[in-house]
């Protein structure tokens, strides 16, 4: 990597763990036109798709799958990576949703929307979930509407959903402050929000009311993606399974976005890896170790773990009692 390119790549993803970006000085910028007449429509098969690795996006895209559910949508609610991807032309709606990682949508799961079959006159929504107070939040998720759109669907509506930050660096660098802050989300107002999307949706169906969404320079657009990526990157060492710890169950293995993990030893394949943390955060046992700036990375489940912090569910996802 040339000298340049570290250095601004660093300081990005420097800024990003220890918190030196000001909230003010980066306004989230863009549009939206709500007016957009479409033809009216009566959904009765939805799709609900989204990337997760912690369960943020998940309970999101779960609830919304259920408050249809009980309104007599038939759904299917999955990780991008488990759905049949030719089945997709056969729902009348689709809500796309993903974390939003260095200030984007993730690459992979906005090139699977874009390789999707044709989408003509099928309605799309999408939601995204950021942690802390966010960054180019808007811009993120009118990346996923436009993948839709770029296939012919109907955008409808988008969100946005707050969380506690799992980008392990942060806390492992000493600002574990930050990342407290939001420990009370997600929340009854969140999963309120929800409901409230789920709905205006399909009134927004049935009514024929479409969006159009304008996306606008905001200056977290300078750093996000590959340059904040390669910068995190160049920061990273000692990146592996511990043999001793690993007890072998394949959750690293599953959930790498990039299949930069050999599944037979776990090792990272490096240049694969786009460092989303999914492999230290996920990991059952801490058996995924990486060093960050030197220090050692804490995954987010051991987070939780040592603030005895357990992550809220709605209602409607809770199991039935025993």
């Amino acid at each position: 990597m040339k000298r340049r390119t570290f250095l601004i790549g660093a300081g990005a993803a420097a800024a990003i763990a220890a918190g030196a970006a000001v909230p003010w000085m980066f306004p989230t910028l863009g549009r939206r036109r709500d007016d957009l007449p479409i033809p009216v429509a009566a959904p009765r098969r939805a799709a609900v798709v989204w990337f997760s690795q912690t369960g943020h996006t998940a309970r999101v895209g779960r609830l919304i799958a259920r408050r249809w559910q009980s309104q007599g949508l038939e759904v299917v609610a999955s990780d991008y990576r488990a759905f049949d991807a030719a089945t997709m032309p056969g729902f009348d709606l689709v809500v796309l949703g993903s974390p939003v990682n260095y200030f984007e949508a993730p690459g992979h799961f906005r090139d699977w929307i874009r390789a999707q079959p044709a989408l003509a006159g099928v309605r799309a929504a999408a939601y995204v979930t950021f942690g802390g107070e966010g960054g180019n939040t808007f811009n993120a998720v009118a990346g996923l509407l436009e993948g839709a759109a770029d296939r012919g669907a109907l955008p409808v509506d988008l969100a946005l959903f707050g969380n506690m930050s799992t980008f392990a660096p942060t806390w492992s660098l000493g600002n574990e402050e930050r990342i407290l802050k939001y420990r009370h989300l997600p929340d009854a107002g969140t999963w309120s929000a929800v409901r409230g999307f789920a709905d205006g949706v399909l009134r927004r169906v049935r009514a024929g009311a479409g969006i159009a969404v304008s996306r606008e320079f905001n200056p977290r657009d300078l750093v996000r993606g590959a340059v904040s990526i390669a910068g995190t990157k160049a920061l990273i060492g000692g990146h592996g399974a511990d043999a001793e710890t690993c007890i072998g169950c394949g959750t690293c293995v599953r959930g790498c976005p990039a299949g930069a993990i050999e599944p037979a030893t776990r090792a990272v394949d490096s240049p694969r890896c786009v460092a989303c943390m999914g492999c230290v955060n996920t990991c059952p046992v801490g058996a995924m170790r990486m060093r960050f700036l030197g220090k050692p990375v804490e995954g987010f489940g051991e987070f939780l773990r040592r603030h005895s912090i357990v992550i809220a569910e709605p209602p409607e996802l809770a199991p039935p009692p025993a």
